[in-house]
């Protein structure tokens, strides 16, 4: 496993920044009825950092481990904040095939080097099936009636959203990089002058 550097923060904290970002954009706050889209999508943003972090700067193997401790945990919270009756074991389901698709589009789209140019396009288009589908289950759970063009809407809440989760882990991966070599160059100045 990787040593934890505070500057891998940054692969949590900008794709957070820019989702919460992209639902300030015009037409963003207005979408199919139910559960708050920007508090879905900020959820998403973390989970989305946060298996980045741990598949990307920790070196993790049990990330699917990590799926489970995370769809628990957001399950018992959107199931106090929900107040629907509903079962919090469909609830956990529906989440934990959500972060295990989350880790998949992290690992073979997002760090795959041979997309590298498009990854972020790719991982915006990838990201917008799964929570449009993720909605659906939902909503489906929480008998919330789908409403025409629902697949339109989510779809393209979805694209961008997960266009700017891309950007924010581009921007992360790109400032940690330089943080590190940054370091590296200080380091190995450091032991030239000794």
């Amino acid at each position: 496993m990787n040593k934890f550097k505070i500057q891998h923060l940054l692969i949590l904290i900008l794709p957070v920044l820019t989702s919460w970002i992209s639902a300030m954009l015009p037409g963003m706050q207005s979408g199919p009825f139910g559960p708050p889209l920007m508090y879905i999508g900020l959820g998403a943003a973390f989970l989305t950092g946060l298996m980045a972090l741990y598949i990307r700067y920790l070196g993790g193997h049990w990330h699917y481990l990590l799926a489970i401790v995370i769809s628990l945990i957001y399950s018992a919270l959107s199931f106090k904040m929900m107040g629907a009756p509903i079962s919090i074991m469909s609830l956990f389901m529906i989440n934990l095939v959500f972060s295990i698709l989350t880790i998949l589009i992290v690992n073979y789209v997002f760090y795959i080097k041979t997309l590298f140019r498009f990854r972020t396009l790719l991982f915006g288009l990838a990201g917008a099936l799964i929570f449009s589908a993720y909605l659906a289950f939902l909503y489906q759970l929480l008998t919330i009636e789908l409403q025409d063009g629902f697949w339109n809407v989510s779809f393209m809440y979805g694209l961008i959203l997960y266009v700017f989760i891309g950007f924010g882990l581009s921007m992360a991966d790109l400032i940690i990089l330089r943080l590190d070599v940054a370091q590296l160059k200080n380091t190995s100045s450091q032991e030239d002058d000794s």
